[in-house]
C-alpha cells in the first residue's frame, strides 16, 4: 500500500459520525434547560425540508447509508423543530442573561 493511499470509506465514516455528534449539543440544550432562546425555526425547517428530499433521492437511488444518514438528519432538524417550538417562550439562565 502506498503511503498516499487510504481507505476512502473513513472520510463518509468520520462525516457520517460529525452529523450524529452535532445535533447532540443542541438537543441536550432543549431537553435540560427547556430553552428554544435562539434556534432559528427556518433554517431547521429547511435543513428538514432539505434532508428529507435528499432522503426520498437516495431511497430512489438504492443508497442505504446515505438514506439513514439524510433520515436521522431529518429526525433531527424535526426534534429541534418541535422542542424549540414548545419552549419558544423559555429562556435558561444563560440566555436569559444577555438581554
Amino acid at each position: 500500500m502506498n503511503l498516499y493511499q487510504f481507505d476512502e470509506h473513513w472520510l463518509g465514516i468520520f462525516g457520517t459520525a460529525l452529523v450524529v455528534i452535532s445535533y447532540v449539543p443542541q438537543i441536550t440544550h432543549l431537553l435540560k434547560e427547556n430553552c428554544g432562546e435562539g434556534v432559528s425555526l427556518s433554517a431547521y425547517g429547511l435543513w428538514m425540508a432539505a434532508s428529507a428530499l435528499l432522503c426520498a433521492y437516495a431511497i430512489i437511488g438504492g443508497e442505504p447509508v446515505f438514506t439513514a444518514l439524510q433520515a436521522y438528519h431529518a429526525a433531527a432538524c424535526g426534534i429541534i423543530l418541535l422542542l424549540s417550538v414548545k419552549y419558544r417562550r423559555s429562556a435558561c439562565p444563560i440566555h436569559r442573561a444577555e438581554d
